[in-house]
């Protein structure tokens, strides 16, 4: 597999967030034929491009083939290549991971082994894989090992655990009135910006409640009647969710502005990835036979591995290639670092089919 060709090809595909998954599933059904190639059978869903090799349960390598990019970014920013840089929409987050997991495969494969491995490619997983999460959930259940292809960390580390996503979403409605007159109406943005602090103050620990995005108002000199922000949720465990639902509850219970009304809703994205104690001894041994090492990371960035995680599933994530500045247009990917990435997960899955024949 010329593994360098297929990248360019890749990043160049565009798989923005504005396309439909019917659109990008197209777009991308080359991957599946090299899936098929190497002897796996390929379905697809409304999401996702589904492998499997031998029979459940499996150990199941994920990545997503979707951007944050807006439609026609490839077109725009093309895969580049300068020396060790590769440069692109994707490249690190994370076309060049699912670059890694393909090239490992195929040579893991060559070895004859025998270990049944399902693959799963989703093309929603940058908008919190709302109809890929069923197909990572409904593999999940057969499966006994996860490997997760998000962009590699410095110095090549990976990720044994990640925190859980959910958003706040806040309105607030009050009473339009003269900019003049300060006192009248009820100021939707003033008691907004009073609840945003405060809701911004229950940051503790792994914990993290962060304003992100705030619209009110249309005009200089009129009392906004309206306001409405959107929160980003980050936490390691469920009661940690039970508790923050009992602060919002006084938070949104007592008012700045007596006349305005507030509504909210918490909405889970996804589970935390607990760490688990076979991913890490999976991974020492790895790293051990390599002679490396590599350090495994608690982070706060969610990712699809955690539906795994969630049922059980003993996960490790950030196998992809090393990159930085990923979901900006400066993102770049490090070819120095993709042959260690692909030694890395080929001796996983040795590790993993020795584990696998003891069963």
């Amino acid at each position: 597999m010329n593994w360098l060709k297929i990248y360019e090809r890749l990043v160049n595909t565009d798989t923005g967030f504005e396309l439909s998954n019917d659109e990008k599933l197209r777009s991308t059904s080359f991957v599946s034929d090299i899936l098929k190639n190497m002897g796996f059978e390929v379905r697809t869903s409304k999401a996702s491009h589904i492998a499997t090799f031998g029979e459940p349960p499996y150990v199941t390598l994920i990545g997503h083939l979707d951007t944050v990019f807006k439609k026609g970014e490839p077109s725009r920013r093309p895969f580049k290549k300068e020396g060790n840089v590769v440069k692109g929409p994707g490249v690190a987050d994370m076309k060049g991971g699912v670059i890694v997991m393909l090239e490992s495969l195929e040579r893991f494969l060559n070895e004859k082994k025998k270990l049944s491995i399902a693959v799963v490619l989703n093309v929603d997983e940058e908008i919190g894989s709302p109809n890929g999460m069923f197909d990572h959930y409904e593999m999940a259940e057969k499966s006994w090992f996860c490997l997760s292809f998000e962009t590699g960390r410095k110095d090549e580390a990976v990720v044994l655990e990640r925190k859980g996503i959910a958003s706040l979403k806040v309105s607030i409605i009050g009473e339009s009135g003269h900019a003049s007159l300060p006192n009248s109406g009820a100021n939707a943005l003033l008691e907004m910006s009073d609840k945003l602090v405060k809701l911004w103050n229950l940051s503790k620990g792994d914990l993290t409640v962060t304003p992100t995005i705030c619209s009110s108002g249309y005009k200089i000199n009129v009392i906004p009647d309206r306001a409405d922000a959107m929160l980003d949720v980050r936490y390691s465990d469920i009661e940690q969710i039970k508790k923050l639902r009992v602060e919002l509850e006084s938070i949104f219970h007592n008012k700045l502005i007596e006349k305005t009304k507030t509504s909210y809703s918490l909405e889970l994205k996804r589970p935390p990835m607990k760490k688990s104690e076979l991913a890490e001894e999976v991974f020492e041994k790895a790293k051990i036979r390599l002679g490396k090492d590599i350090k495994g990371l608690s982070v706060s960035g969610g990712g699809d591995a955690s539906f795994y995680a969630e049922k059980g599933v003993p996960s490790i994530d950030g196998l992809g290639i090393v990159g930085r500045w990923i979901h900006s247009p400066n993102e770049e990917a490090y070819l120095s670092t993709f042959e260690s990435r692909v030694n890395l997960t080929i001796e996983l899955l040795r590790v993993l089919e020795e584990y696998d024949s003891r069963k």
